[in-house]
C-alpha cells in the first residue's frame, strides 16, 4: 500500500476533485496502482494520470476508479461537472490507446452511391448542431420500406463524419424484421461490449447492468453508433449512450414514433429515389448501355420501382448479361412488374420485391441458385465457409466461389472474412424457395451434422468455434427439435461443458430445455434422463434450487426405470449438491455415497472425482476435517491424472477451504492461488471469482485486510456479470468481513445484511449461516445488542438443524459474550463451555481463544 502524490493545484473546484479523490483512495486502504488498473482495464499509467492532475480525468474513467474504489458516482459527478466547468484546467488528455482500441465496426462504404443529398444534409446539420449543444444525445431516426436504402444511406454517411468521432464507430445491424427472432439488446450490448475491450466471460448477465456498463465506457467519449435495421424502440433504448459527447444514428422499416416523441430523435424519411437518380445510379452501376438506351434505363428503373436494392440487383443482372439489350431485361419483366408499384402504396414489401428476386434468381446459374435456395435453410444469423460446404455437399472452395458469386449478385453479403449474410428479405425469399426442393431434408442433415460433429471436435469448452458458432449451434439445435431431435440431443451433450464454464447459464436452460423436448418426442427415456440433469445443474447455477432438485428427482426416476446406473449416479450427485447447498448435509452425504459406489462399480467412470469432492464438502460442513482432506485430495489426484483441469480447480478451492477452517492460512491461501492461476488459464469465469473470494478469505485470516477486500471487490463484479447469485451472497459476506475486522461498522452492517439477504433468498445455508454469525458480530460491535441476539440464535437454530458444529459454536460464542455483559455470566459460561467443546472436537483454532475467555470469566 502505498500513498500516491496529491497534485499541487489552488484551492477550486479542481482540487476539490482531487482531494476527494485520494480521501476515498485512502479509506479504500490505498490499493496499489496496479491493483486498480486490473480492476478498471486500463493500464497502471492510466491510473497513475488520473490521479496526479492537474488535467481532469475522463468522466468515463473517473467513474470506473470510483466504482472500484467503493465511492459515490453521484457525488464524483457533480464534483467532475465543476471542476470540468474550471477555464483554467488543462483539457483531459484523449482516449488512452491502451484502455481499449476505438472500435471501427462500420460495414464498406457503398459502391457507386448516388443521390440522398437532401438527407446527408439534415445528418450534417444535425451533427453541427451537436458540437455547439453538448446537453443530450443527438439521434437520428431513418426510415423508409424495405430496401430502399437506409442502410445504405447510414453507412455512407458515417464514413464521411468518421473523423468526427476519434473513439470510434460502433456498427450493429439489429435484424429488426428477420422471419426468426430479432437480436434483442441484451445481445446488442454483448457485441457492443466486446467491440469496447470486455472479455466475453466478463460481460453482466442482465440487460440493466450491460447497458449500465455500456454507458459507463461510453462516458465522455466521442463516438458514432449505428443502429441498423431496428424494428422498435425497446430494441433501442437500451443501446442509447448516456452522454452527449456521442451520436445514434438507427434505420427501421417503423416510423419509430415512441423514439422521436421520448428520447427527442429526428425523424428522416427515406422514400424511393426521385427518377433522376433512379437513373443516375443505373448509369454509375451499367455505364454506357444506360447512356445508349437511355428510355429503356428510364423504363428499367420504373420496373424497379426505384428502389435502390432492386435497382442494384438489376444492374448487376445487366452487368453480366452485356449482349442482352435493356429492352430484353424490362420485357422480362413482363405484367408482373405492376407488383412493384405496390410499394409506394405501402401494401406487402415483401410481395412488390419479389418479382426482382425472382428474375435475378431465374438469371443465376444453376450451382448459384441452388446455393442461394439451400441458404435459406439455415437458421443462424450467418454462416462461415465449411458449414456452406455441408450444406451444399462441396468441396470449401467450391462453396466459397458459389457464396462470392452471390455476393457479386448483390444476394449475399460477406460481413466479415469468411462469413456471409443475407438481406433479411433475401432469407424469407430463399426459404421459401427451398420449401419445395427435393433434397431439402438432406441438406438439412448435412448442416446439423456439421454442426455436431464441429462442436464434438472442439478443443474444450473454450474453443474460439464455439465462441464464434455459439449463436448459430443455439439456432440450429433449435432447428433440429423438429427435424432431427437427436441432433438436439447431442448438442445438449456436447455444449454443456462450454455453457457451464462460461456462464451461459440462461442459453444451458433453452438448450437443455430443447433437448428435454426433442428427447421426449423420440420417447427416449435415457436422453430424456440426461436432459433433466443438465437442466438441474443450470437451475442450479442461477439459483434456482427448487427447480433444480424437481429436475434431479425426475432425472434420478427416468434413470432408475431405464436402467442407466452412470445416469442414476449423475442424478444422486446432482442432489447431494442441492442438499448440500441447502444445509442438509446428512441427505447430502447419503446421496453422495451412493453416487460414489455406483461410479466406482462402473470402473472407469469420470464422476468419481466428483463425488469425493462433493463428500469432502459434506464432511468439512459436517466437521470431519481428516475424512473432508482425504476425500478432496482424492478427488484432485483423480483430476490430475486425467488431465482435467476445471476439475482441479474446484477441488483446489474447496481443498483451500477445508485447510483454512482448520487454521493452515498459508497453505489455504497457496491453494487458491494454484485455483485461480489454472481457471483464468483455461476461462472458467465463475471458478476465477470463487478463488478471488476464497483467496479475500484468506487474506483476511492472515491479517492483509487491504488485499482481502481487493480480492473480494474483483470477484463480486464477476458475480454479477454472470448471474451466479450464490457467489454474489459469499463475496458480500466477505466485503462485510472486512469491513467489521477494519472497523468500518456501518458499511459490515450494510453488507453483511445484504449477503444474510441473497444467500436466504437463494436457500444457500452455509453462507447464510456463516454471515448471520457475522452479521450478529457487526451489530454487537455497534450497540445493537438485541439484533446481535437475534442473529446469532437463527444462525444456531440454522447450524444445529443442519449439523453444521463449527457455525454452532461461532453463534453461541457470540450469545455468551451477549449474556457476559447483560450480567448473566452463568448463561455466558455455560454457552462459551459448550462452544468450546464443539470447537475442540473439531480441532480448529477458534477453540485455544475461547478456553482463555473462559479461564478469565
Amino acid at each position: 500500500m502505498r500513498v500516491l502524490p496529491r497534485p499541487d493545484l489552488a484551492e477550486g473546484p479542481v482540487r476539490s476533485l482531487f482531494d476527494a479523490l485520494h480521501e476515498l483512495h485512502h479509506r479504500a486502504g490505498r490499493p496499489s496502482l496496479r491493483q486498480m488498473a486490473k480492476e478498471v482495464g486500463c493500464s497502471h499509467t492510466t491510473v497513475s494520470v488520473a490521479f496526479s492532475g492537474p488535467a481532469v480525468p475522463r468522466w468515463g474513467l473517473l467513474e470506473l476508479i470510483v466504482e472500484t474504489l467503493g465511492g459515490d458516482p453521484g457525488r464524483f459527478h457533480a464534483l467532475w461537472l465543476a471542476a470540468s466547468a474550471d477555464p483554467t484546467v488543462p483539457a483531459a488528455p484523449p482516449a488512452a490507446a491502451d484502455h481499449f482500441p476505438p472500435p471501427r465496426q462500420l460495414p464498406g462504404d457503398v459502391t457507386a452511391f448516388t443521390g440522398r443529398d437532401s438527407q446527408i444534409a439534415d445528418l450534417d446539420r444535425l451533427l453541427a448542431e451537436s458540437a455547439t449543444d453538448a446537453t443530450a444525445v443527438v439521434i437520428s431516426a431513418v426510415s423508409g420500406t424495405a430496401g430502399v436504402g437506409k442502410t445504405a444511406l447510414a453507412v455512407h454517411w458515417a464514413h464521411r463524419v468518421a473523423d468526427a468521432f476519434p473513439d470510434g464507430q460502433l456498427y450493429l445491424n439489429l435484424r429488426g424484421y428477420d422471419p426468426d427472432r430479432p437480436v434483442s439488446a441484451a445481445e446488442a450490448l454483448e457485441v457492443f461490449l466486446r467491440a469496447l475491450g470486455v472479455e466475453g466471460s466478463a460481460i453482466p448477465h442482465g440487460l440493466d447492468e450491460r447497458a449500465a456498463r455500456y454507458r459507463t465506457l461510453l462516458a465522455g467519449r466521442k463516438t458514432l453508433v449505428v443502429l441498423d435495421n431496428a424494428r422498435s424502440v425497446d430494441q433501442v433504448r437500451d443501446l442509447l449512450p448516456g452522454t452527449p459527447t456521442c451520436q445514434v444514428l438507427v434505420t427501421s422499416r417503423d416510423s419509430l414514433p415512441a423514439l422521436v416523441a421520448r428520447h427527442g430523435a429526428v425523424r428522416i424519411n427515406l422514400d424511393v429515389l426521385p427518377l433522376t437518380e433512379a437513373v443516375a445510379l443505373l448509369s454509375r452501376l451499367i455505364g454506357a448501355r444506360a447512356e445508349a438506351e437511355p428510355e429503356q434505363a428510364v423504363a428499367l428503373a420504373e420496373r424497379c420501382a426505384r428502389l435502390p436494392l432492386a435497382l442494384r440487383i438489376a444492374a448487376e443482372l445487366a452487368a453480366a448479361h452485356p449482349a442482352v439489350p435493356l429492352s430484353r431485361l424490362v420485357a422480362d419483366l413482363g405484367d408482373e412488374s405492376r407488383r412493384l408499384d405496390l410499394l409506394a402504396a405501402g401494401e406487402d414489401d415483401y410481395t412488390a420485391v419479389r418479382t426482382v428476386f425472382s428474375w435475378s434468381c431465374r438469371l443465376l446459374p444453376d450451382p448459384a441458385l441452388t446455393t442461394f435456395q439451400l441458404l435459406g435453410l439455415h437458421p443462424g444469423q450467418d454462416i462461415g465457409i465449411e458449414a456452406a460446404a455441408a450444406l451444399l455437399d462441396a468441396e470449401p472452395v467450391t462453396a466459397h466461389r458459389l457464396l462470392d458469386t452471390l455476393t457479386r449478385a448483390h444476394l449475399l453479403d460477406e460481413s466479415s472474412a469468411g462469413r456471409f449474410a443475407m438481406h433479411d428479405l433475401l432469407r424469407a425469399y430463399a426459404a421459401e424457395q427451398a420449401a419445395d426442393r427435393t433434397d431439402r431434408q438432406p441438406a438439412l442433415l448435412r448442416l446439423l451434422n456439421h454442426y455436431l460433429h464441429t462442436a464434438r471436435r472442439a478443443a474444450g469448452p473454450h474453443d474460439p468455434w464455439l465462441a464464434a458458432e455459439h449463436s448459430n449451434l443455439l439456432a440450429v439445435a433449435a432447428a433440429a427439435v423438429d427435424i432431427s431431435p437427436e441432433h438436439t440431443v447431442e448438442l445438449s451433450v456436447c455444449l454443456d461443458r462450454h455453457l457451464d464454464t462460461g456462464a451461459h447459464y440462461r442459453d444451458g436452460l433453452t438448450l437443455h430445455g430443447l433437448a428435454l423436448r426433442a428427447a421426449r418426442a423420440r420417447h427416449d427415456l435415457r436422453a430424456e434422463a440426461d436432459a433433466l440433469n443438465r437442466l438441474g445443474t443450470a437451475h442450479l447455477r442461477t439459483g434456482s434450487y427448487t427447480a433444480a432438485v424437481d429436475h434431479h428427482l425426475q432425472a434420478l426416476a427416468a434413470h432408475r426405470e431405464s436402467g442407466d446406473r452412470a445416469g442414476e449416479a449423475n442424478a444422486l450427485q446432482g442432489l447431494g449438491t442441492l442438499a448440500w447447498r441447502l444445509g442438509r448435509y446428512e441427505e447430502a452425504r447419503g446421496h453422495l455415497e451412493e453416487a460414489l459406489a455406483l461410479h466406482r462399480e462402473l470402473a472407469g467412470n469420470i464422476g468419481e472425482g466428483a463425488a469425493l469432492y462433493g463428500l469432502g464438502t459434506v464432511y468439512r460442513q459436517l466437521g470431519d476435517y481428516p475424512k473432508a482432506l482425504d476425500h478432496q485430495q482424492r478427488a484432485l489426484t483423480l483430476y490430475q491424472e486425467r488431465g482435467d483441469r476445471i476439475g482441479q480447480a474446484r477441488v483446489l478451492n474447496n481443498l483451500g477451504t477445508t485447510l483454512e477452517r482448520t487454521g493452515r492460512y498459508a497453505e489455504a491461501y497457496d491453494h487458491y492461488a494454484r485455483a485461480l492461476t489454472i481457471n483464468r488459464e483455461i476461462g472458467n469465469r465463475v471458478g476465477e471469482a470463487v478463488a478471488l473470494t476464497n483467496l479475500g478469505s484468506a487474506s483476511l485470516r492472515l491479517g492483509r485486510l487491504a488485499d482481502a477486500a481487493d480480492h473480494h471487490e474483483q470477484a463480486l463484479p464477476i458475480y454479477l456479470e454472470t448471474g451466479y447469485r450464490t457467489g454474489q451472497a459469499d463475496a458480500l459476506r466477505g466485503l462485510g468481513d472486512v469491513h467489521l475486522r477494519a472497523g468500518r461498522h456501518s458499511e459490515a452492517l450494510d453488507q453483511l445484511g445484504r449477503a444474510v439477504e441473497l444467500a436466504h433468498e437463494v436457500g444457500e445455508a452455509e453462507v447464510e449461516t456463516g454471515a448471520l454469525v457475522d452479521l450478529g458480530e457487526a451489530q454487537h460491535a455497534t450497540g445493537k445488542s438485541e439484533d446481535a441476539a437475534d442473529s446469532f440464535r437463527t444462525a444456531l437454530e440454522l447450524a444445529q438443524h443442519n449439523g453444521d458444529r463449527y457455525e454452532q459454536a461461532r453463534a453461541l460464542t457470540g450469545l455468551g459474550r451477549l449474556s457476559q455483559e447483560s450480567g448473566d455470566r452463568t448463561a455466558a459460561r455455560r454457552q462459551w463451555q459448550t462452544a468450546a467443546g464443539l470447537f475442540d472436537a473439531l480441532g480448529v483454532p477458534e477453540a485455544s481463544a475461547l478456553h482463555r475467555l473462559l479461564d478469565q470469566s
